[in-house]
């Protein structure tokens, strides 16, 4: 049960991802004119080295769902959230703010 409950939290947080995020740190209300609190490279680097590890990753998008699911905001896109493979572009089993910033601007791209 609790590996179900993990996928599933997973699957939630990934669709966090999916929007548009900055490598720097914004405050609330900065993406795309929306009023959503976007969030930064720091929202992920939760120990502040200055590289997202997997185990980080899935940590923020869980707490992110989870305020979104709470404060009762949709969350579309889940199934083709990408994962922390596909941030990592350079597969050294970490995302860098470059990488990160490069997956955002990526996504930006494609909802246009």
């Amino acid at each position: 049960m609790r590996t179900n409950t993990f996928a599933v939290l997973a699957a939630i947080a990934a669709a966090m991802l999916c929007s548009p995020v900055s490598a720097q740190n914004e405050g609330p209300g900065m993406g795309k004119g929306k009023g959503m609190n976007m969030p930064s490279f720091s929202d992920f680097d939760l120990d502040g080295d200055g590289e997202i590890v997997s185990e980080e990753f899935y940590k923020a998008r869980s707490e992110r769902i989870a305020k979104h699911a709470e404060e009762g905001r949709k969350m579309k896109g889940l199934a083709n959230a990408p994962t922390f493979e596909d941030i990592d572009t350079d597969d050294d089993g970490g995302i860098s703010a470059e990488e990160f910033a490069a997956h955002q601007a990526e996504r930006r791209q494609q909802s246009h």
